[in-house]
C-alpha cells in the first residue's frame, strides 16, 4: 500500500530543519563564547593570595565593571535589563516577539557582570539571548511556525550547549518557558538542542562537569534520605529567593539613585570577595571542589550563606545576570553541609557526591520551577538512573516545600509582582490583560430618583428594558432599579424606596478576567460600568458581551497553540 506525503508535510519538516538547524548552531556559537570570554577574563582572580590584594583587586574590576554596566543601561535607554521571567511572559502573549535590542544590551550587561566578578549565573542570560535570537529569526523568515516555536529552539539551543544536556534542553524549554506541549513544535526544538549539542562536543570537546557516577549505597535508603532532606533543600531555596526578593527592594526603599547604589554595592562585594572568594563570579571551580566532599564543614556554611548574599548584593544593587548557576553553588553547599552533619551525627556515612548532586538539583529546580528539566540534567550529566531517580525525590519534595511558602518559581514571583500572574497559563494572562472598555455600551436609561414609579416604566416601557439607573443632580451614580420590582407597586409612588442602593458593577479600568469573576454571581441586564474618579455611569456591560469576548479569546489561544 502506498502512503501519500504531502507536499505540507514535506515543506513543515523542512522548515524544522532549518529552524532547528540555524538555532542550534547559533545556540551552540553564543554559549561558548559567552563562558569562554568570561573565563578567560576571570582567570585574573585566581592570581592574589591575600586578604588585601583581593580586596583591593574587587574593588577595581567589580567597580569598573558596575560602571561599564551603568553607561551600557544610559545608552540602551531601557530602565530594567530582561531575563527569563521576561522571556516567560513574552511566550504567554499572542503577540509574543521579544524586544531583540534589550535583549542583546541585557546580555552584554550579564557578561560584563560576570566578568568583573559579580555573583552571578550564566545560564539565564543564555536562555534569554537564546530566546532573544529566536525571535529575531521569526522576524526575518516566513514560516509556519509561531514565534514561541523559534523562541523555544533557541532556548533549548542554549540549555543544550550550556549543560551538555539535548535532552534537558528540550524539556526546560517546554516545562519552564513554554508550558504548553505541541507535537509541531516539537521537531524544531528538538533539532535545534540535538544540533546544537553535536556542535558544541565535536568543535569544542571539553571534559564532563560530572565523571560517570555510580551509586554505591544502597538506593532505597538513599531515596528516603533525599525525600527526608529535600524539604531542608526547599527551606534553602525560599531563603534564597526571598533573600533576592529583600535586597531588590532596599535601593528603592532607601530611594537610592543607580550611582549610589553601586558606591554601596562594590566595597560589600569586594569584602566578601576578599574572604570567600569562591563565592564570587560564576563558582564553578567552588562547585567542582564541593563535589569532591572534602571540604571542611565550616567552609561549606561559609560558601552557602556567603553565595545568598553576594548574590543578593549584586542582583539587587546594580549587576544583571542569572539565578540558577548560584542556585546550583548553593544546593552543592547545602547538600554537602548536610551530608557531613549526618556523617558526625552517626546516621550516614558517605564522601561520595551524592547528596550534594541532589542539592544541586533540588534548590535549583525549586528556583526555576522545573523539577523534569534537573532531573534530566542529573541523569545526563552523571550517567546514572539511580541517582537521577534519587534527585527526583529530593526535587519533588523541595519544591512542595517552595510552591507552599514562596510560589512556582523565581521567576513567576518576578512577574507577580509587575501584577502578571500565570498562575492560570496564557488564557488567564490574557484575559487579565483585556480591557472591558471596547465592550461598554450606550445603551442604556437613566432616570432620576424624584421621579414616579409611572414615569420609570414609562421610559422602560418605551425604550424596551427592564432595568434603569439612577443619577443624582451632580451626575454621580445612585443605583438601579427594575421593572419586575415596580410592576406590583402604586404608580403614583416616587421611585426612591425602590432603588437598588448597592447594585453589582465595574469600574472602567476593570480586566476582562473580572468582569467574567463578577458576571458569575450577577443576575439580570446588563452591569453597569463606573468611572472611580467621580462615580459617573460610563455605560452598561452585558454578560453575553462579555462571554463572547471571551470565547473569542480562547478561539485566538487554540489557534496559536495548535499553529505551534
Amino acid at each position: 500500500m502506498a502512503i501519500k506525503v504531502s507536499n505540507n508535510a514535506v515543506l513543515l519538516l523542512l522548515g524544522a530543519l532549518f529552524v532547528g538547524v540555524i538555532l542550534g548552531a547559533a545556540g551552540a556559537v553564543t554559549a561558548h563564547y559567552f563562558r569562554s570570554g568570561i573565563n578567560l577574563i576571570s582567570v585574573i582572580f585566581e592570581r592574589p593570595e591575600t586578604f588585601t590584594q583581593r580586596f583591593i583587586l574587587y574593588n577595581f574590576t567589580l567597580g569598573l565593571a558596575v560602571f561599564s554596566i551603568l553607561w551600557l543601561k544610559k545608552i540602551s535607554i531601557s530602565k530594567e535589563w530582561q531575563g527569563p521571567a521576561d522571556t516567560i511572559y513574552s511566550v504567554h502573549r499572542i503577540d509574543n516577539e521579544i524586544n531583540i535590542k534589550l535583549g542583546i544590551f541585557s546580555t552584554l550587561a550579564a557578561f560584563i557582570s560576570a566578568s568583573g566578578g559579580a555573583s552571578v549565573g550564566q545560564y539565564g542570560p543564555l536562555v534569554h539571548l537564546g530566546a532573544t535570537i529566536g525571535s529575531w529569526l521569526k522576524t526575518k523568515i516566513s514560516l509556519n511556525f509561531s514565534t514561541d516555536v523559534f523562541i523555544g529552539a533557541g532556548i533549548a539551543a542554549a540549555i543544550s550547549a550550556g549543560f551538555g544536556a539535548p535532552f534537558a534542553g528540550i524539556i526546560f524549554a517546554h516545562e519552564a518557558i513554554l508550558r504548553h506541549f505541541a507535537f509541531k513544535a516539537l521537531a524544531p526544538i528538538a533539532i535545534a538542542s540535538t544540533v546544537s549539542f553535536g556542535i558544541t562536543q565535536a568543535v569544542w570537546p571539553s571534559v564532563p562537569f560530572f565523571e560517570q557516577t555510580i551509586l554505591n549505597e544502597n538506593m532505597g535508603l538513599m531515596i528516603l534520605i533525599s525525600c527526608l532532606v529535600g524539604p531542608i533543600f526547599g527551606f534553602i531555596a525560599v531563603v534564597f529567593m526571598r533573600s533576592l526578593l529583600f535586597f531588590a527592594s532596599l535601593p528603592k526603599l532607601l530611594k537610592l539613585k543607580p550611582l549610589h547604589s553601586a558606591v554601596i554595592m562594590v566595597p560589600c562585594l569586594s569584602l566578601i570577595g576578599a574572604l570567600v572568594p569562591g563565592v564570587m563570579g560564576l563558582g564553578s571551580q567552588t562547585l567542582w571542589s564541593l563535589l569532591q566532599n572534602e571540604t571542611l564543614l565550616v567552609v561549606v556554611l561559609l560558601i552557602l550563606f556567603g553565595k545568598i548574599i553576594a548574590t543578593s548584593i549584586s542582583l539587587g544593587f546594580g549587576f544583571f545576570g542569572g539565578v540558577f548557576s548560584p542556585a546550583l553553588l548553593i544546593g552543592a553547599a547545602a547538600g554537602a553541609a548536610i551530608s557531613q552533619i549526618l556523617t558526625i551525627a552517626g546516621l550516614y556515612v558517605s564522601s561520595g557526591p551524592e547528596l550534594i548532586i541532589c542539592g544541586m538539583a533540588a534548590v535549583a529546580g525549586a528556583v526555576i520551577g522545573a523539577p523534569i528539566s534537573m532531573t534530566i540534567i542529573v541523569l545526563e550529566l552523571t550517567g546514572s538512573y539511580e541517582l537521577a531517580m534519587m534527585s527526583l525525590t529530593g526535587i519533588v519534595t523541595a519544591i512542595m516545600f517552595s510552591h507552599h511558602y514562596f510560589g512556582h518559581s523565581y521567576f513567576d514571583k518576578q512577574l507577580l509582582l509587575r501584577n502578571i500572574d500565570l498562575s492560570h497559563g496564557r488564557s488567564g494572562l490574557l484575559l487579565m490583560e483585556n480591557s472591558i472598555e471596547p465592550l461598554i455600551s450606550a445603551d442604556f436609561i437613566t432616570v432620576k430618583a424624584e421621579t414616579t414609579v409611572a414615569n420609570a416604566i414609562e421610559r422602560m416601557a418605551t425604550d424596551n428594558k427592564s432595568e434603569a439607573y439612577i443619577e443624582k443632580e451632580t451626575g454621580a451614580f445612585s443605583g438601579k432599579v427594575y421593572l419586575s420590582s415596580l410592576v406590583s407597586v402604586k404608580t403614583e409612588d416616587l421611585l426612591i424606596p425602590y432603588v437598588d442602593e448597592k447594585p453589582i458593577f465595574l469600574n472602567s479600568d476593570a480586566s476582562l478576567q473580572q468582569a467574567i469573576e463578577v458576571a458569575s454571581d450577577f443576575i439580570g441586564e446588563a452591569i453597569p460600568v463606573l468611572d472611580q474618579s467621580d462615580n459617573t455611569l460610563m455605560g452598561v456591560i452585558s454578560e453575553g458581551d462579555i462571554f463572547k469576548a471571551y470565547l473569542k479569546l480562547q478561539t485566538q489561544i487554540i489557534d496559536l497553540e495548535h499553529k505551534d
